[in-house]
């Protein structure tokens, strides 16, 4: 194949863990690339850890120029991602990978693609190069409907690998500088609005659901995380762990009108014409996360709310809104009328384990005991760390 000329620059995130970055460069260095002239430029925070330096500066990079800048300062993670994205304006189009990523062979041919497909698309905030098989900060797992094309959009901010262009960058900025103070939205998950200050994702995901943009995902991820210890994490754990592609093809992407939708929460968008109901009146919310006062007119959710029933859907089918697009019958998904509320209203104390049987299949009791208490032993170290 003819090789080609790079567009983005790959940038290296690093700060104390000498282990980790070599790890990543020695990734970088064994994909597969169709381009020529891929500028890699390898930032490392200040901490006094020259050995990190060192590695950075001894790696040898084959295609294209290699630049090291060690910061004078220490920055902390977000103002150094955030002045990583400013690289947008030398560059024109970055690839940030922090240094706790391993990339699949593909990863800069996949980027190089969706960035050519989707670079221009004002809807476009981004492209994610990592992809999760869970819905965000809950155990339940996420089966995006796969309808022949190798993308799906979302509307959350990977932080795991991600690529931006000037505009895309641009865009992003301006909203940051007048957002310094996210609000109680109604709009994200309210564990987002609770990552440490040191995290920039959380602005970026604000901003994606405020503005409704979305980030292209690819159905195989082209990054995974080895979830080293470091800023946020006070210990290494393999949980982060996502299903690396590990071969070469050319990609199928739709245009955005075109393409299957998420919101931030991993709820399907675009349901209401299955359901003759207008899009902007339908709250979809399968698995009971949102808020209530982000409700519309209509609700279509697996959990028992107080409201007027309309019509049921089984939760037999896999991703979720099959049953409804195929108007599956059931007792399970609910429409409801959410301007007139139901007396004598009491919850369903077994929604959350069929919604764990309906993911992973017979739930062994002892697993599900064993999993619950090293999740609350996790918490608890975490906060003893804090204080």
């Amino acid at each position: 194949m003819e090789k080609k000329r790079g567009a983005i620059a790959i940038v290296v995130v690093g700060y104390n863990r000498p282990d980790s970055l070599k790890r990543i460069l020695e990734s970088l260095a064994k994909a597969d690339y169709n381009y020529t002239d891929v500028p890699l430029h390898i930032s490392i925070d200040h901490s006094g850890n020259e050995e990190v330096v060192d590695i950075a500066k001894m790696f040898e990079w084959k295609h294209g120029k290699k630049k090291v800048v060690y910061q004078p300062e220490r920055l902390g993670l977000r103002k150094h991602i955030i002045s990583c994205g400013d690289l947008t304006e030398e560059y024109g189009a970055v690839m940030i990978l922090e240094d706790d990523l391993y990339v699949s062979p593909d990863y800069y041919n996949y980027a190089m693609q969706a960035l050519e497909k989707y670079g221009d698309c004002p809807q476009i905030a981004g492209i994610s190069l990592n992809t999760r098989k869970e819905l965000l900060e809950s155990p339940y797992p996420f089966y995006p409907l796969h309808t022949g094309y190798d993308v799906y959009f979302q509307q959350f901010a990977s932080s795991w690998g991600q690529v931006w262009n000037r505009r895309m960058w641009k865009d992003f900025k301006d909203w940051y500088e007048q957002n310094q103070v996210l609000p109680a939205s109604v709009k994200v998950p309210q564990t987002i609005l609770h990552y440490p200050e040191t995290s920039w994702a959380k602005y970026y995901q604000t901003y994606v659901a405020e503005k409704e943009k979305y980030y292209v995902f690819s159905y195989d991820s082209l990054t995974t995380n080895f979830g080293d210890a470091g800023e946020h994490f006070n210990h290494a754990s393999s949980a982060f762990q996502s299903v690396l592609f590990y071969g070469t093809k050319e990609y199928r992407m739709p245009d955005f009108t075109e393409g299957v939708k998420y919101d931030i929460y991993g709820e399907p968008v675009g349901l209401g014409r299955y359901l003759d109901i207008p899009e902007d009146e339908l709250t979809c919310d399968f698995w009971g996360r949102k808020q209530e006062a982000s409700y519309r007119r209509y609700l279509l959710t697996c959990c028992k709310r107080p409201y007027r029933l309309l019509r049921r859907f089984s939760m037999c089918m896999k991703p979720m809104e099959l049953n409804v697009i195929n108007h599956i019958d059931g007792e399970d998904i609910t429409l409801y009328d959410t301007s007139e509320r139901i007396p004598d209203y009491k919850p369903d104390s077994k929604e959350r384990l069929r919604f764990l049987e309906y993911g992973y299949g017979v739930i062994n009791g002892r697993d599900l005991m064993k999993w619950a208490l090293d999740r609350l032993l996790q918490k608890v170290s975490r906060k003893g760390k804090k204080s």
